[in-house]
């Protein structure tokens, strides 16, 4: 068969038929009778629902079946007829695949719904996969109008993913405004503090990726219960949520600021030094969500560098993207110490990662920490300032104040994610800082003295 769904008797548990799905990669199952005879099909969607309605995980599938017209038998598949008839079936009830059954009811061919309007020479569009087939179609993306995430989502969509945001938006909409049609997206506001909002939010979903956060060290040390609440807690709760309902696939982003300050090249087995709410927060969240992994959550953990580049939803309060305003409104790079190491990731590098670990075999990157960044962007901060002056304009002066100095400061090793991913970066800070250059001088970005560019304020709608 061109298709590997599992075909299984209406015996099997639920919880056995949910992995077999999950290891499969499709999102469905056929179900067969004792003696092999097609039933019905079923999805991961449904089992998923049906578990929070209080279907019991060990029960067997036979008691919540419902048997299906969506079959074609063998002689049907070469009657037009018949086939337009079943591809309205599908195209109503939103099915992807048709079992082709001989006399005695058994399957001996699998069609998808472009298979089938092949045969009959139409096109039918298959809504929210029309381009992908396989058990990774719809990802959450939490936290997907912010910095990363209305980079990633852009990435998701182009490849055909269907994407569903869920944001809180208190730095506004306007990281949307531009796809905000786009037929694979969806939108939903919502704070993930509210178990209701992170339920609803999971619903026919296959993957979720965890951007949502208050993130940074003078954003967490302003609103620290909001911090413990929304990185610690909420965190703990979605993956909790996406555990019981067999979503194997959770990505969550954290940081390298969990390394807080080390003199060697630091990997991920080494000691944890945090020395910010941010941090610590973010330490707590990885161990809490690491100690629920099993053979049906597979969570990866991405600790990332000092994110820069342009964004739809432009920060202003990262080293490279700061320096770089700086020497564009007041012609001088402050440089606060100078000594300190930082390793940087260009934020499309960043959404390009997210989307290998998404696509990569689960047996790759499950239960798995990785340093997300390149050992070749391991900076010292006034080498950085050095290479913004040199893209920029000879007449940018560096300023170098002594008095205030980042207690962090860690040389972090990426070789685990390049040889487990081949990932590798494509940008660098002197591209970014002649992009966010140049779109401050167009007007691209407008006003970015305005609150919305600053993760530390809390309430800003400021355009």
């Amino acid at each position: 068969m061109k298709y590997n769904i599992p075909i299984v008797r209406k015996d099997i548990s639920v919880d056995e038929l949910i992995r077999r799905i999950d290891r499969s990669k499709y999102s469905i199952a056929f179900i067969t009778d004792n003696d092999d005879s097609y039933i019905s099909q079923t999805s991961i969607y449904k089992l998923r629902r049906l578990l929070l309605s209080g279907l019991d995980s060990s029960d067997s599938i036979s008691s919540v079946l419902t048997s299906t017209q969506i079959k074609l038998r063998e002689n049907e598949v070469s009657k037009p007829k018949s086939v337009k008839s079943i591809l309205i079936e599908m195209e109503t009830q939103g099915v992807e695949f048709c079992p082709i059954i001989n006399s005695n009811g058994k399957i001996i061919d699998i069609y998808s719904k472009n298979d089938l309007s092949n045969l009959i020479s139409e096109t039918f569009k298959t809504g929210s996969i029309s381009k992908r087939q396989g058990n990774i179609n719809n990802i959450l993306v939490v936290g997907g109008a912010g910095y990363l995430g209305s980079v990633l989502i852009r990435e998701l969509l182009d490849k055909g993913y269907y994407v569903r945001v869920l944001d809180k938006f208190i730095y506004g909409r306007n990281s949307l405004n531009d796809i905000k049609n786009n037929k694979l997206l969806e939108v939903k506001e919502g704070d993930i503090r509210n178990i209701e909002t992170i339920i609803s939010s999971l619903e026919d979903i296959d993957a979720v990726i965890l951007l949502a956060a208050v993130v940074g060290d003078p954003a967490s040390k302003a609103r620290p219960t909001q911090t413990i609440e929304t990185n610690l807690l909420a965190a703990q709760t979605f993956a909790a949520a996406c555990k019981s309902q067999y979503i194997n696939r959770f990505i969550y982003a954290s940081t390298c600021s969990v390394y807080g300050k080390g003199d060697d090249i630091i990997d991920e087995n080494s000691p944890l030094n945090p020395v910010s709410l941010y941090a610590r927060t973010k330490i707590a969240s990885e161990q809490s969500i690491m100690k629920m992994a099993n053979d049906s959550f597979s969570p990866t953990i991405l600790r990332m560098g000092t994110l820069y580049g342009y964004s739809p939803r432009m920060r202003f309060d990262l080293v490279v993207n700061t320096m770089t305003l700086k020497a564009f409104s007041e012609r001088i790079i402050q440089v606060f110490g100078g000594e300190q190491w930082r390793p940087l990731l260009h934020v499309k590098d960043a959404a390009k990662a997210y989307i290998q670990c998404l696509e990569s075999p689960i047996d790759r990157v499950g239960n798995q920490i990785f340093n997300l960044g390149s050992d070749e962007q391991n900076y010292r901060i006034f080498e950085i300032a050095n290479i913004i002056k040199d893209a920029l304009s000879d007449d940018v002066k560096i300023v170098v104040e002594k008095s205030s100095t980042d207690a962090r400061d860690y040389k972090v090793s990426f070789e685990k994610i390049r040889n487990r991913l081949d990932f590798n970066v494509q940008y660098n800070i002197s591209e970014a800082a002649k992009e966010i250059y140049e779109n401050l001088k167009n007007s691209i970005i407008k006003n970015p003295l305005a609150k919305v560019y600053y993760n530390h304020y809390f309430d800003s709608t400021e355009e």
